[in-house]
């Protein structure tokens, strides 16, 4: 058992990659319009793999439900490679996977790309959309990745390993394996980590709750 607003000292947001809504092979959908049609149509019916009941799929897919007032059937598997692999299969509708999961496969046509969940359009697929373009309210998401530590850490054992993060984004060849993997550098400082982790534990916190979210 652990808080996760008091019992860390955070140090950075290392990267951070949007979610990509994609469809299955045999779906006929191009566009959100064209997936909000369909939910409409068949409320309930339309499936979203996920990798996990509470996983950033799993949430960004409830966001897009509340967001377009539909309604959507979770399908939550035990990781993400097997919701991948049923959605390639048509064994399910849509998901909402991390860039860096499915680029591979919306690149080889097993996958196709519909909207992303980033404040802008990824570089990794310039041509996909964003949610907010297709008018999508709030629905911002990104997969993070930090660094943090046991509560009290000494403050200048924080800044010297804050500076070796940073210092270790400066070299070409790690920082742009990242980004050719669809990742996005932040290596915040823990100010702004802290902050950040504060109003992303608040923000999916008032989602559970409002849409009665469970473990099953």
């Amino acid at each position: 058992n652990y808080d996760a607003l008091t019992d860390f000292d955070y140090i950075s947001i290392l990267v951070q990659a949007p979610n990509v809504l994609v469809a299955a092979p045999t779906k006929t959908a191009r566009t959100v319009a064209d997936v909000v049609a369909e939910l409409k149509e068949k409320p309930g019916v339309v499936s979203f793999a996920n990798s996990g009941y509470g996983a950033s799929d799993h949430l960004s897919a409830e966001v897009f439900l509340q967001q377009t007032a539909t309604q959507g059937m979770h399908v939550a598997y035990k990781g993400g490679a097997q919701a991948i692999t049923d959605l390639m299969g048509s064994q399910t509708d849509y998901s909402f996977q991390n860039v860096n999961a499915v680029l591979p496969h919306i690149r080889s046509g097993k996958l196709r790309a519909i909207a992303v969940t980033g404040q802008e359009r990824s570089p990794v697929l310039p041509d996909v959309p964003t949610l907010s373009e297709a008018g999508v309210e709030n629905s911002v998401i990104y997969s993070w990745q930090g660094l943090a530590a046991p509560k009290g850490l000494p403050e200048d054992i924080k800044k010297k390993i804050w500076a070796a993060v940073v210092e270790g984004f400066k070299d070409p060849e790690v920082s742009q394996k990242l980004v050719e993997q669809g990742f996005e550098i932040v290596a915040n400082s823990p100010e702004e980590m802290t902050e950040f982790q504060n109003k992303e534990f608040h923000r999916w916190k008032t989602l559970i709750e409002t849409r009665g979210i469970t473990i099953q």
